[in-house]
């Protein structure tokens, strides 16, 4: 049988990971990037992974527009850009989106595969949770820091959650990758879980300026992690997902894992850029305005990047 072509548009440190582990898979795999600079080092070096996993990976099909990747004709399509990106580079899918193609939102935060559906104008997307994070060391090298298995698939379809054939294959092509994956019938629980965790420590971390073990250690920014998570559980029970008496703890324990690593949003802000709050904290607190929930602490760590994006977005 032969294999689709996948597509990862974006190579960042997610992107890369997934692109290097699937081509040694034997995935057909198309790299998607704007900077040329890396396509370039992937086609003649190879991709590095280092970090928890070390291999190389060359990689002979790239594009570095959303016009050009038509020419592959993909039929599977990971989106593992920032989910802050998704406004920019949704209208070019919709010129060349064709209905055998399997759009899967990569990213971190809620309700991502809705707004590709309905951007779009489909009525089916897929949505994975991943559960290992890296950082750039340059063109074409990512350092992958750590990896808490597994990540998850499922699809979005006529507004419900479930799996097909589709997130099948991914499982099964990620998990024999090395990126060991299940489908989810229901992913949004698992999306729920996610933003919770990255709410907590991504803002927290972003405005202090700390890392995820700096975080964790303190004790008045560790108290302001547990009442991220604590806002976000109830949020989260209002739309139908319960994590139980112990959640807490459990999100905790599972935040002081994290170690000295610089969450994305950080590096981010430290960077100028464009951060993801508003699928992350900012995505709770609308949830929380929905429920009719306060979230004072996520809605002040909100608006309080939304504030530090200012001072550089404008400028």
């Amino acid at each position: 049988m032969k294999k689709p072509i996948v597509a990862i548009v974006g190579m960042g440190p997610v992107g890369s990971v997934l692109a290097a582990h699937l081509v040694r898979n034997g995935e057909d795999v198309v790299a998607v990037d704007i900077l040329e600079e890396i396509l370039h080092k992937m086609r003649k070096e190879g991709l590095r992974i280092s970090g928890i996993t070390k291999l190389t990976a060359r990689i002979n099909k790239t594009a570095n527009s959303i016009s050009q990747l038509a020419e592959y004709n993909p039929e599977i399509v990971f989106l593992a850009t920032k989910a802050s990106v998704l406004k920019h580079i949704l209208p070019s899918f919709k010129k060349i989106y064709a209905s055998d193609m399997k759009i899967v939102s990569y990213q971190n935060g809620l309700d991502n595969e809705r707004i590709i559906a309905e951007s779009l104008g489909v009525d089916i997307t897929y949505r994975a949770v991943i559960n290992y994070a890296g950082n750039l060391a340059g063109p074409g090298n990512v350092s992958m820091n750590w990896f808490q298995p597994p990540n998850y698939i499922g699809v979005l379809h006529k507004g419900g959650y479930a799996t097909d054939e589709t997130t099948r294959y991914i499982a099964r092509a990620m998990t024999k990758s090395g990126l060991e994956t299940e489908e989810a019938s229901n992913i949004k629980e698992h999306v729920w879980k996610k933003t919770i965790l990255n709410s907590a420590l991504c803002s927290l971390c972003a405005v202090t300026r700390q890392t995820m073990k700096e975080a964790m250690e303190h004790t008045h920014s560790r108290d302001l992690a547990m009442r991220l998570v604590e806002e976000g559980l109830k949020v989260a029970k209002a739309d139908g997902y319960d994590f139980g008496p112990n959640a807490p703890s459990e999100f905790m324990s599972y935040l002081e894992k994290g170690g000295a690593h610089k969450p994305s949003m950080l590096i981010d802000v430290e960077k100028k850029r464009a951060t993801e709050v508003d699928f992350m904290s900012g995505a709770v607190a609308r949830y929380g305005a929905k429920y009719q929930i306060p979230t004072p602490v996520n809605s002040t760590f909100t608006n309080l990047l939304k504030t530090i994006e200012n001072q550089y977005l404008t400028t």
